[in-house]
């Protein structure tokens, strides 16, 4: 599997991980965790949490996270399918994985 990362100005930490579709934060509203069968991400930031603006996208096979906290945005795309990604970030992975 491969993931894609695009972030702004934030701490990010993803690992991998299975279970339901989930969302959910670390009750101090610095902090969204979303759970699909791709994997699991962690999307911290810094900021007013009651100006944090969170969406989340399920498709088959794809969860995209959107997180913005005042001037930082995080987006995260968690897919099985490579055509997903940008075509310069498929080159990227390309370059850095070995292939």
């Amino acid at each position: 599997m491969k993931l894609v990362l695009f972030a702004a100005g934030v701490v990010m930490m993803v690992s991998g991980g299975t279970g339901p579709a989930s969302a959910g934060n670390d009750g101090d509203g610095h902090t969204t965790i979303v759970e699909d069968a791709n994997g699991r991400t962690v999307i911290t930031q810094s900021g007013d949490p009651a100006q944090v603006e969170v969406r989340i996208e399920k498709e088959p096979g794809r969860t995209t996270v959107y997180r913005k906290s005042g001037g930082n945005t995080a987006v995260v795309t968690q897919s099985t399918n490579p055509a997903d990604l940008p075509p310069a970030l498929r080159e990227w992975l390309r370059s850095h994985s070995g292939q």
